[in-house]
């Protein structure tokens, strides 16, 4: 019978491991509409990268300084910015447009680029859709979608359409992540952290100081102060003799005498000043404002129409909106201070100084992976923490059932 196998007790059992996200879907759509009823979508795009790509493009970013007419620093007229992110060689990818049987407003048609003329010889959202959706995500699990505010609009949109064909079975294991939310957390984190890293540095060089060798020092020195001219010694006070002054004997000798007169001083006045002057007027005083009495409940029940007794106008409401003080910059442009919007095109703005064509699924699928991989690990890690589940999100909207007679 063989011997059973030692078992050493100083080994610890490993921890769970958490979720980690080993596949990461950049989704964006382009719909008929904000959040409301029967939102449909136009166009839909989907990115999937691996985690360690989305890793590894934190290391392709090289510092640039540029200085952007709109963007110039106070200090050297210079800002730093990220270079932009080099992608990944393995990207998947998959875009796909739909005709949502409905009008497409000439507004939307001006910010979108699609008209009802260009997709109305295809097909709507349906159930090869949804099948060819669930094929495009056969990736490294867990995959999760990435969209900018998509908790409030993305995913609520895209599981409305899914549960409109009855497709929602197949997408069960799906994970969430809203990058708005994300970016605004790792943003205030890394501002804690500088903050925290200041007060430290402050710290270290007061501590650097000797205070206690620099006090000694000083009391050794002894305070500088100015002599009082009554603590002046009676030997070096002048003496007046036969009505002159003599310098004391410590004086030099060639040191001009100064004569005393024996007459008292008067003070001049001028002539020209009447005794007596006519008195000035008083400032009138302003009469006081009467004070108002509170209002009884019989007056606030009374109604008094212009024209008849008791009517009193009543001035305008005296409170006013105060508005909020924007910085500008030497060309009337407003800066980026942190206070506008985390939209997607002014955080992309923000880290690498430039701009991208917005409104284009794809584009911004690309522009939110660069963003993302520009925060790397700390959006990972977040990812990695604070992600929802997709059978969690509440569709936007739900089909009406139909009524038949029997």
């Amino acid at each position: 019978m063989d011997a059973a196998a030692p078992v050493n007790m100083d080994e610890t059992p490993e921890p769970p491991t958490k979720n980690k996200i080993q596949t990461f879907v950049f989704l964006d759509t382009e719909a008929t509409g904000l959040i409301g009823d029967d939102t449909r979508i136009l166009e839909l795009s989907l990115i999937a990268v691996s985690r360690e790509d989305l890793l590894s493009m934190k290391d392709s970013q090289i510092q640039k300084v540029d200085s952007p007419k709109d963007e110039v620093s106070k200090t050297n007229g210079t800002k730093t910015y990220s270079a932009v992110p080099k992608l990944p060689r393995v990207l998947h990818k998959y875009t796909r447009l739909y005709y949502p049987r409905k009008l497409i407003t000439p507004k939307l048609e001006e910010i979108t680029g699609l008209s009802n003329d260009m997709l109305h010889h295809l097909p709507g959202f349906r159930d090869a859709s949804a099948e060819a959706l669930n094929l495009f995500l056969d990736l490294p699990q867990p995959v999760s979608l990435v969209a900018h505010n998509g908790s409030r609009y993305d995913f609520p949109l895209l599981k409305a359409e899914l549960n409109n064909v009855s497709a929602l079975e197949k997408f069960c294991d799906l994970q969430c992540v809203d990058t708005l939310t994300a970016i605004k957390d790792i943003d205030i984190t890394q501002q804690r952290e500088c903050e925290r890293r200041d007060i430290l540095e402050i710290t270290e060089l007061a501590e650097s100081f000797q205070l206690e060798e620099m006090h000694d020092e000083l009391m050794e020195v002894g305070p500088i102060s100015k002599r009082s001219r009554y603590e002046i010694k009676e030997e070096e006070k002048p003496q007046a003799v036969n009505g002159t002054l003599e310098s004391a004997p410590n004086q030099e000798a060639n040191h001009p005498l100064l004569e005393v007169s024996p007459e008292v001083p008067i003070t001049p006045v001028k002539d020209h000043i009447p005794g007596k002057g006519p008195k000035m007027p008083a400032t009138p005083v302003k009469p006081k404002e009467p004070m108002e009495l509170p209002i009884t409940p019989e007056q606030q029940s009374r109604v008094y129409l212009p024209g008849t007794p008791g009517f009193i106008p009543q001035a305008g409401s005296s409170t006013k909106k105060v508005r909020r003080s924007l910085n500008y910059g030497e060309n009337n442009k407003r800066k980026w201070d942190g206070t506008k919007p985390y939209t997607q095109s002014n955080i992309y703005k923000r880290l690498f100084g430039c701009t991208f064509e917005a409104h284009r699924a794809e584009n911004d699928c690309q522009a939110l992976l660069e963003i993302c991989g520009h925060y790397g690990e700390k959006f990972v890690e977040w990812a990695d923490t604070f992600y929802e589940r997709f059978v969690e999100v509440k569709p936007m909207w739900v089909k009406r059932r139909t009524f038949h007679l029997s």
